[in-house]
């Protein structure tokens, strides 16, 4: 072999030997460093942080949520117990029909079987009576400490107290206070322009109906059963019965009549 080919070979052979060592040097490096250095760009106390402030917030929001669902429930459960109450007791109905009687108790009517069977006077007082306690007195014409009302007004509530059939006859009824003179030339009742004092205040103590009839027990008290330094309610002084049939809005009493057991101080007007 000449010369210049062995110092060409030679050349050769050191650069192959150096890469030859180069590979061995690299496949040679501890794994295990390499899976350190891997393991440690992790930042655990930065997403740590950050899910703490997550399970608070949720924490918080999920507190918030169960307080208001409390309260709902608080609500619902005051609201229906009122509606319940109100139902078992009727009080909505039997506020309106308190309404409706006390211008009747006012007066006292006298039992009756039937429309039929009434007095004109009993029909007048309990019709000017419901004028002059639930009506609008102010439309009449007012003189002399007097106020006229039209025969026509009379009528009218008449009728919507004991039917459209019931009939009677204009006159002048009732005394003193509650004393409505008829004047037939100007078909009018004059009455004192005062306020009407009524002879009862009433209870409503029970209630029953089949259909649209309505059984209805009242218990009467004296005008007033405000009085100072009494500590229990007084005893009713009577108790009536009565029928009123339904329709609607429209009311119509047809019967009346005395409780079996009424009260002691009317048990006790009637022995005498």
């Amino acid at each position: 072999m000449a010369k210049k080919d062995r110092i060409r070979k030679k050349h050769d052979d050191g650069i192959l030997h150096g890469l030859a060592g180069s590979l061995e040097e690299a496949f040679s490096e501890d794994t295990s460093e390499i899976q350190q250095d891997d393991v440690i760009i992790v930042d655990v106390p930065e997403r740590s942080g950050k899910n703490r402030g997550k399970r608070v917030l949720f924490f918080i929001a999920g507190v918030t949520i169960i307080v208001f669902a409390i309260l709902g429930i608080i609500s619902t459960v005051i609201t229906v117990s009122q509606g319940i109450s109100d139902i078992a007791n009727q009080t909505a109905f039997k506020n309106d029909l308190t309404r409706y009687l006390y211008p009747i108790v006012a007066t006292d009517p006298p039992s009756f079987d039937k429309t039929e069977n009434l007095t004109s006077p009993t029909i007048i007082k309990a019709a000017i009576s419901r004028i002059r306690l639930t009506g609008d007195m102010s439309k009449y014409h007012r003189e002399d400490g007097m106020v006229y009302i039209p025969e026509f007004d009379v009528e009218t509530n008449a009728k919507n107290i004991f039917g459209g059939s019931v009939t009677f006859e204009h006159r002048t009824v009732g005394h003193v206070t509650d004393l409505a003179t008829y004047i037939p030339d100007k078909k009018v009742y004059a009455v004192e322009d005062m306020q009407f004092i009524p002879n009862y205040s009433l209870k409503i103590s029970e209630l029953q109906n089949v259909g649209e009839t309505y059984t209805v027990t009242v218990d009467y008290f004296p005008p007033s059963i405000d009085i100072p330094g009494l500590d229990r309610e007084p005893e009713s002084i009577k108790t009536m019965i009565y029928t009123i049939v339904m329709s609607g809005d429209k009311k119509t009493i047809t019967s009346l009549k005395i409780a079996e057991s009424s009260g002691p101080l009317y048990e006790d007007s009637e022995k005498n």
